[in-house]
């Protein structure tokens, strides 16, 4: 078990209510080819791929990583009426929210996200240390974070 983060003793509660709160939420979705591939071909069909979104949905960065804009005062585009469209097979940086190092770096900073994560509350499941830091470790097999 580890010792050595502040929510080490209690653990950190989250359900997803699938809300879409967090893709209403201005920044960058970082993907994989591997991901934009699997969204590609959910949206277009088995002749989808990456490529053919290139532009529209995301642009490559100088790493090859596929990045979405999600601009001030606008939803991530993957977010549909009735929450995400590819949430199944959504980005592991979508997947491990809000386990992500800037929201976990201190107690002050968790509770922060409560405002904007109705998620995270007293009454959802318990994550341990050790359940947060096996979804960081999948998170940086797809982005060095």
């Amino acid at each position: 078990m580890r010792n050595d983060v502040w929510y080490a003793q209690s653990g950190l509660r989250f359900a997803c209510t699938r809300c879409g709160a967090c893709c209403k939420r201005p920044g960058f979705v970082y993907l994989t080819r591997v991901e934009g591939d699997r969204i590609a071909e959910r949206l277009q069909g088995p002749d989808g791929t990456a490529d053919t979104l290139l532009g529209e949905l995301w642009v490559e960065d100088e790493d090859g990583l596929l990045v979405i804009d999600v601009p001030e005062e606008a939803a991530c585009p993957l977010l549909g009426p009735n929450g995400c469209t590819v949430h199944d097979i959504k980005p592991m940086q979508c997947a491990s929210y809000p386990f992500w190092p800037e929201i976990l770096g201190s107690e002050r900073k968790w509770k922060a996200e409560k405002k904007h994560c109705e998620g995270i509350n007293d009454a959802a499941e318990t994550y341990s240390a050790d359940d947060v830091m096996s979804i960081l470790s999948l998170r940086r097999r797809t982005r060095n974070c």
